[in-house]
């Protein structure tokens, strides 16, 4: 083979390589981005759930959020840590997982409950709580579900939040005391960007959807919402189909990108296969020409 058709070879198997790793490397983000717990069900019927709990005993429930991405089990830990870049099945991801803030109570029983996930460009974890911060979007998005302690509950949302990560007064446990939940649930009322009246009783608990608010230093979206006994079912849109997703599967499919970096995988092979061939029938060549 002359010194020109090796460099040529070389060139093509270098971009058929960078093609391949560029995929692959995007692939990885993607899937990290779109974590889905497909076919886990939340469900407590349901054996995928029960054994998403046996594989990791921290999963402790499951959010969603109706005409949004947020779709996802609850885990808890010791801190506040482990969960920012773990997710469900305790794999590194980039996007972590929703989790519980330490100090509360997995059953809920706390009057306020903090709840954490990332914000992702790409809308994955808590990336759309943003949207409620749109004076339309807040008015039509008014319920999610949450499932916890064996049970389905529903979720009120009554208010969205533009504030700073280190407002203690919002970031805190409370005590028993009502007059100061009263206090408590009046100081995020004063802290709404937007807002809706909700009736509160001394037995009623809130949920606090904490993510970062990216065009502010140290700014946090907060999602407001109360636990109700039972979700309100999700709107629906012109389709028919459920706005709100019970199994979070967005954006281009896993199982595709899988098939396109494969695909990729053995056209770099075969493409190796053949440089060989043509090598050693150069060689061949050469040496009956000798």
């Amino acid at each position: 083979m002359t010194v020109q058709k090796r460099a040529r070879f070389k060139n093509v198997f270098l971009v058929f390589f960078c093609v391949f790793v560029a995929l692959f490397s995007w692939q990885r983000v993607e899937a990290s981005d779109y974590d889905h717990y497909n076919p886990i069900e939340k469900d407590a019927s349901s054996t995928g759930f029960e054994t998403l709990q046996q594989l990791n005993h921290d999963v402790c429930g499951w959010i969603s959020l109706d005409g949004t991405k947020v779709d996802y089990p609850l885990l808890q830990s010791q801190d506040n840590v482990k969960y920012l870049d773990r997710n469900a099945f305790g794999d590194y991801t980039i996007t972590g997982s929703i989790f519980l803030d330490y100090r509360f109570n997995p059953n809920f029983t706390d009057f306020n409950t903090i709840i954490y996930g990332h914000s992702m460009a790409s809308g994955a974890m808590f990336g759309e709580i943003k949207k409620f911060a749109d004076k339309e979007f807040f008015d039509q998005h008014r319920y999610g579900s949450i499932y916890y302690n064996g049970r389905e509950r529903g979720l009120e949302i009554f208010g969205i939040l533009e504030v700073d990560a280190y407002d203690t007064e919002i970031y805190r446990t409370l005590s028993s005391n009502d007059e100061e939940h009263q206090a408590y649930y009046q100081y995020l009322l004063s802290k709404a960007k937007y807002k809706r009246d909700v009736s509160l009783t001394s037995t009623d608990k809130i949920v606090l959807l904490s993510t970062c608010f990216l065009n502010i230093t140290n700014g946090r979206h907060i999602l407001l919402a109360k636990i109700t006994d039972a979700p309100v079912k999700a709107a629906q849109d012109k389709s028919g189909e459920s706005v709100g997703t019970r199994y979070f599967d967005q954006g281009i499919p896993t199982h595709w990108i899988y098939i396109l970096t494969l695909l990729l995988l053995i056209i770099v092979i075969l493409l190796l296969i053949v440089i060989i061939l043509i090598i050693r029938r150069d060689r061949n060549t050469k040496e009956q020409k000798k």
